[in-house]
């Protein structure tokens, strides 16, 4: 226990350095941290479709938020799905990403439903909440972020 309560002391200690270094983050810093998290969780074979996929709810609320502050996406053309085990109560878990996302369920699709269980996968982290998928249908945004994306690698280069 001493040394558990020792552990989480530095951790608080960090997190507090980390919080008061980075926060608030402005406009335009979310905007570049999204575009970072697109680049390596987005789908980007699809020119016409963006879209995140993630366990994580954190990371799913983020890209909400994203595409909602930073450009301008309204709730109502955001689409949901989820990828889910056969072993998973679907109503439960449509629920609570409905209210995690506060995204009506009329907005959500059919689900993808993995034909095995779920009992011994090591989730990560341990969501146990399924993959969300985050989408919306817009050409136009995708072309931004994917030529923001290229602005980014190519500084980089």
């Amino acid at each position: 226990n001493t040394c558990e309560r020792k552990r989480q002391t530095k951790l608080d200690g960090y997190y507090e350095q980390e919080r008061a270094r980075l926060l608030p983050v402005s406009k335009r810093e979310m905007y570049l941290a999204g575009l970072m998290l697109y680049w390596g969780e987005g789908l980007k074979a699809n020119w016409s479709t963006v879209s995140f996929s993630n366990t994580n709810p954190k990371m799913i609320v983020f890209a909400k938020k994203w595409l909602t502050d930073c450009l301008g996406v309204r709730v109502d053309k955001l689409v949901v799905r989820l990828h889910l085990y056969s072993d998973m109560d679907s109503s439960t878990e449509h629920g609570y990403w409905s209210k995690l996302l506060e995204i009506p369920l009329t907005q959500f699709r059919k689900p993808y439903v993995k034909q095995s269980i779920r009992i011994g996968i090591s989730e990560k982290g341990g969501y146990g909440h399924g993959t969300c998928d985050l989408t919306v249908h817009n050409a136009v945004l995708k072309k931004r972020i994917m030529m923001g994306i290229k602005v980014i690698s190519d500084f980089s280069s």
